[in-house]
């Protein structure tokens, strides 16, 4: 089952990303080079995902917040996923689609050390992964290329969301849930259901 009290190093990341989701505005002023570049990031990321990945394919959805430079989406993705709602519920196959959302960090230049973007999906979903903590909520993205710029919307989606949700990528190595790793480790039924898996586009 799903631990209260995950690693050290893992609650520590989790505890840093639930405050990430809490952030207020906090970007740095408007009429500062800080400021300017914070904003053009923003916008830009949007605006490339929008004309850019979902032109391509209709199986992700994305409704930034209100204004010029969102830094957090919901987000919607067609595909089945395995669900356990309780201890002794079983584990199930649900039609989808995922939901969740992506949080940036409103500081991604001022704060270069900790990670500048969060995905959660919704709880109510209790999605079924080694890589997701049913108990908070987060997804855990695995280590990001090192860049002096924050990953952007269209590729994270793309390239990091859409396969661990496609439960293409699984990675067992310090996972958030351990029973849902060990089911995908050694039930032999563990996939049925989930694959194929549809590409994007």
């Amino acid at each position: 089952m799903t631990r209260d009290v995950l690693p050290q190093e893992l609650q520590h990341l989790v505890d840093h990303f639930s405050r990430l989701a809490e952030f207020a505005d906090g970007m740095p002023c408007e009429d500062t080079p800080l400021g300017i570049l914070t904003r053009q990031f923003f916008q830009n990321n949007w605006r490339n995902c929008k004309e850019g990945l979902l032109c391509k394919t209709n199986k992700i959805r994305v409704w930034p917040a209100p204004g010029q430079a969102p830094r957090t989406f919901k987000f919607e993705i067609d595909c089945r996923y395995k669900c356990k709602r309780s201890l002794d519920a079983p584990v199930e196959l649900m039609s989808g689609p995922v939901r969740g959302n992506v949080f940036y960090r409103p500081d991604v230049f001022a704060n270069t050390d900790d990670p500048a973007v969060a995905v959660a999906l919704d709880q109510d979903q209790s999605f079924f992964h080694a890589n997701y903590s049913r108990a908070k909520g987060f997804i855990c993205l695995g280590e990001l290329p090192p860049n002096p710029y924050p990953f952007p919307l269209d590729l994270l989606l793309e390239n990091l969301v859409y396969p661990l949700v496609s439960y293409q990528s699984r990675r067992p190595v310090h996972p958030f849930d351990l029973e849902a790793a060990h089911y995908f480790a050694l039930d032999p039924d563990a996939m049925q259901g989930l694959e194929p898996v549809e590409p994007l586009y």
